[in-house]
């Protein structure tokens, strides 16, 4: 499990942008995110992960929420690290 303290940090978001529902559902994700986030690999990683289903088909998708958070992650990343 990825600490709290650690994704704000490193995704410079303020406490009520943190990525709750990414977090508790798919703590996979944000941890890979974190990880790849001052690379240029986060971008298209992001980018993927709002593409549904594009290379799997047994997936059924994210919740809405976790849509949402995904979506302003890329929104941020956009801001940092532009192209």
């Amino acid at each position: 499990m990825i600490n709290r303290e650690v994704v704000l940090h490193t995704l410079k978001c303020s406490p009520e942008h943190y990525p709750k529902m990414l977090d508790e559902q798919f703590p996979h994700i944000l941890e890979k995110i974190v990880k790849l986030w001052d690379t240029p690999d986060a971008e298209p990683y992001i980018a993927k992960l709002l593409r549904p289903n594009a290379e799997r088909f047994d997936r059924e998708g994210f919740p809405d929420e976790v849509w949402g958070e995904i979506l302003h992650l890329q929104v941020l990343n956009g801001r940092q690290h532009p192209h």
